[in-house]
């Protein structure tokens, strides 16, 4: 269970929120109330709140001097700031110092309880972490002393080929750094890949979650002294099993161990990954071997969670059948939208289909696509640099490393493009058609920037530059046009109409209509009677 602090200077404001929001289906069993700075720090000292939620401009004491005592004295707290006003210095200081997340008054219950359902999933992750952190703080500990021993050292060396053995100075070698090996031993290096943490660790926790799952490799994989497992400095985890006369491994063995070491990584330390179990091979060639199994884990696009053999491995370097990019680059000028995405579709089910293709197949598309939406908007006279610049969450992510990321970044690409290059008043006239439609509901810029697929600044200036004002207010003017209508020509009372137009806070409602027409409500029905 959960424990939540309201903190605002005003109490109609807490009586709102804490009557307004579903605590129990969060969880949250108790609901403490503050109306400034000194009474939510006394709650504070007395008690351990889980979730605070604050007004950003209060006397005696603003929202952002409370985040930063609470940042010192409750670090495990989430913080979810509401504010009456946009302003980006408060905002920017928010961020700074780490709250959740903040919302605009007036507040909708619903959008307010989900933002805190979000938070509270942070702080239950938080919980989880630091019990993991507890378990294996003497590993971890351990390991940091330990991580530069001599076996470590000489696995590094040899994978990197700093060391080079050969037939006169392998025993010598393997003296030095106390191997229980043979010169003619063979060993056989398992490549351990972790493709993806389930929840998002930092740093350091990570370098622990690394350690353990080295540790599980240890009992799971390896048995007593047969081998080793080592971290690489590229920060490649391998396992080393040493195939001398004591220990003779069989393929089914090895897979079994394999097959349980992935499983039980899946269910303790929440993450997926996959074992590439590579070849016997002498101290003279170790590293060739693993240098292949690097080339397979980088070509493998198609499955996780699996054991994969060095000796199954032909390669993944299949020519791809790439689509014809120049009659591509005509559906997209002519403005054919949905006949483009229906070949983008087709021609990935075809990519994916085909098992042979690998990385290289992958940048093959990847860089023929881009170079045709060069082509295009340099042949149209647009700038590649301000399209690409203003979508940053496209361009400056990594190389997409599956062909259905690669699908994803394409579909999203080409929206944007057909609106960069197509975009005329048909763009503002669905906007406006859409914020018609949603007039009674919250409006964010964010959503109607996904609504015409535009990056949501260049979407702000687009609109103030067609329309002759900003968006904010022209949902504000269009809200204001129909409670002025309603208010003239109907007698539902003023605060239901403000009610009916989103506006819980009729306080608010009212002084926004004034400064759309320069007097309260109440004023403006009493002159048209």
């Amino acid at each position: 269970m959960y424990k939540a602090l309201i903190v605002d200077d005003e109490i109609y404001a807490v009586m709102g929120i804490k009557s307004g929001v579903n605590w129990n289906e969060m969880q949250i069993s108790e609901v403490y109330e503050a109306y400034n700075m000194r009474g939510a720090v006394k709650v504070f000292e007395q008690t351990q709140i889980d979730l605070l939620i604050c007004d950003i401009e209060m006397p005696k004491g603003t929202g952002i001097d409370l985040l930063e005592w609470v940042n010192q004295h409750s670090p495990a707290t989430e913080t979810v700031f509401l504010t009456a006003h946009a302003d980006f210095s408060f905002m920017k200081r928010a961020i700074q110092l780490d709250s959740f997340d903040y919302l605009l008054k007036p507040i909708e219950f619903k959008l307010l309880q989900s933002t805190l359902a979000k938070a509270l999933q942070s702080v239950q992750q938080e919980r989880e972490l630091h019990s993991l952190r507890e378990q294996y703080k003497p590993y971890y500990e351990l390991w940091v002393k330990k991580k530069t021993l001599l076996t470590e050292k000489f696995w590094n060396d040899l994978f990197t080929r700093r060391i080079v053995c050969t037939q006169s100075n392998v025993k010598s070698l393997l003296d030095e750094h106390s191997l229980p090996l043979a010169p003619d031993d063979r060993v056989l290096p398992i490549m351990l890949s972790v493709e993806n943490w389930i929840r998002e660790f930092s740093t350091k926790d990570e370098e622990m979650m690394e350690y353990a799952i080295r540790k599980a490799a240890s009992e799971l994989i390896l048995t007593h002294e047969s081998g080793e497992v080592i971290q690489t400095k590229q920060g490649v985890n391998i396992v080393v099993l040493y195939l001398n006369h004591d220990n003779q491994e069989t393929s089914d063995e090895l897979y079994q161990r394999c097959e349980a070491y992935i499983q039980s990584c899946s269910t303790y330390f929440n993450c997926k990954i996959s074992c590439y179990i590579g070849e016997a091979t002498t101290l003279f060639e170790v590293h060739d071997v693993c240098d292949k199994l690097m080339e397979m884990e980088y070509n493998n696009l198609h499955k996780s969670n699996q054991v994969y053999w060095l000796h199954n491995f032909r390669g993944n370097n299949a020519a791809p059948k790439l689509p014809e990019f120049a009659t591509w680059a005509l559906l997209i000028e002519q403005g054919k939208r949905e006949e483009m995405e229906k070949q983008l579709l087709i021609s990935f089910a075809e990519l994916r289909s085909d098992h042979r293709l690998g990385a290289s197949a992958l940048e093959a598309f990847y860089h023929g696509f881009l170079q045709m939406i060069h082509y295009i908007l340099q042949k149209n006279g647009l700038s590649a640099h301000k399209l690409l610049h203003e979508n940053l969450s496209i361009t400056n992510n990594p190389l997409p490393r599956s062909f259905q990321e690669l699908e994803a970044w394409a579909l999203r690409l080409t929206k944007v493009v057909f609106n960069y290059l197509h975009h005329n008043d048909s763009v503002i006239e669905r906007l406006k058609c859409y914020i018609a439609d949603h007039l009674y509901t919250v409006i964010t810029r964010e959503q109607l920037a996904d609504f015409v697929f535009l990056n949501p600044a260049y979407l702000s200036r687009l609109f103030k530059k067609e329309v002759g004002e900003s968006i904010t207010d022209y949902i504000l003017h269009e809200r204001m046009k129909i409670a002025k209508e309603l208010i003239i020509n109907s007698t539902i009372p003023i605060s239901e109409i403000a009610k009916t137009l989103g506006y819980s806070n009729f306080s608010y409602f009212s002084k926004m209509f004034k400064k759309v027409y320069q007097t309260n409500p109440q004023h403006y029905r009493r002159l048209s009677v």
